[in-house]
């Protein structure tokens, strides 16, 4: 079952030109389940990379991303990267990956989601949230009770965006389920508010991803956007952040400060007055600093028109009297001054 894009209407002062998927029939047949055809001839994996294996849990894919399109929420991600989408309305977990700088769909599993279908707010609405997240770990099933089957990758819900709308509640996991059961029956129709899928899926997926770092981004109903764009975006938001490392470099605090909004929060809690007070105590000790960023990903919130972005990174930091490798988040804003910093958070 496929669906074609069109062109949506466009949101109010969109960052991104996006495409709207129609829905289907409501008397199109579902196929059977069967492994995708491969990827184009100009789409191949890096060569010595891992190849994604045949499942039995596989079902065609739900929707057709254009060679000049890509999904809404991906902008930049390592070369051979694997990344998830949920789309909560099409019960999918669509498997991508990185190849020549294109987000290429590789795979689309069906699972079950929250028996709330809204966002979720509270703990114990039964919702799944909606958001951009990133695997915490991985927890093989014979550490878990039966009803977690293959096993769990645990997500980093709630995250920046979700403490700063006060939203509440923990342990959101993609897991797999029963072993003596399969997804659609009775009691496995949905969940609390996790993912689940085949344990054939997941077991797949733990020898695919990364246990700690992957990102899985989870909407109601996926939108495409232009090729062109993202890239141009991937460029912009490269930039600013090679721009905020020489800035730290430069040792100068008020020049660092200008790529943090006046509302930024980070990890440890500090606001943006603190933060820089904290900053300009400790570069008045150094006699060189030297920071590096690698192993990036950059995500847009597709529920926020693109103007917010989620930048997940390895900080390499050495200065005269202290050196340190940190996995951070970042969640940006744009603005009319540009993006700003809003918040910061460890991975």
């Amino acid at each position: 079952m496929t669906f074609t894009p069109r062109h949506g209407e466009p949101l109010a002062k969109p960052d991104i030109a996006l495409k709207q998927r129609t829905a289907p029939p409501p008397t199109a047949a579902v196929p059977g389940p069967k492994t995708p055809a491969a990827l184009p001839a100009t789409v191949r994996p890096p060569p010595g990379t891992t190849t994604v294996k045949p499942s039995p849990a596989i079902i065609p894919a739900g929707l057709t991303i254009a060679a000049d399109e890509g999904p809404y929420p991906f902008i930049l991600a390592e070369a051979g990267e694997y990344l998830l989408i949920c789309e909560k309305d099409q019960k999918a977990l669509c498997l991508f990956r990185n190849i020549d700088n294109r987000f290429a769909l590789l795979k689309s599993y069906p699972c079950i989601v929250g028996a709330n279908g809204l966002d979720k707010k509270r703990a114990g609405d039964l919702a799944t949230p909606v958001g951009n997240y990133f695997f915490l770990r991985y927890i093989p099933g014979k550490k878990l009770p039966e009803k977690y089957g293959q096993g769990a990758f645990v997500l980093n819900y709630p995250n920046f965006m979700d403490r700063k709308a006060r939203k509440d509640g923990t342990g959101i996991w993609l897991h797999g389920h029963t072993p003596a059961k399969s997804l659609g029956e009775q009691e496995l129709q949905n969940t609390s508010g996790c993912i689940a899928v085949g344990n054939d899926v997941l077991r797949e997926l733990s020898e695919l991803l990364k246990a700690s770092g992957t990102p899985i981004v989870i909407v109601n109903r996926l939108e495409l956007t232009k090729l062109t764009r993202q890239r141009q975006l991937a460029e912009e938001l490269g930039t600013f952040m090679k721009s905020w490392g020489k800035a730290w470099e430069s040792g100068n605090t008020n020049k660092l400060m200008k790529y943090y909004a006046s509302d930024f929060i980070n990890s440890d809690g500090m606001n943006y007055q603190s933060f820089k007070r904290q900053k300009e105590k400790v570069n008045r000790g150094k006699k060189f600093i030297r920071v590096a960023v690698e192993n990036q990903a950059i995500l847009l919130l597709q529920e926020k028109s693109g103007q917010i972005a989620v930048v997940r990174f390895t900080q390499r930091y050495r200065s005269s009297n202290f050196t340190s490798d940190s996995r951070k988040l970042f969640y940006l804003k744009k603005g009319e001054a540009g993006w700003r910093i809003i918040g910061e958070t460890r991975l």
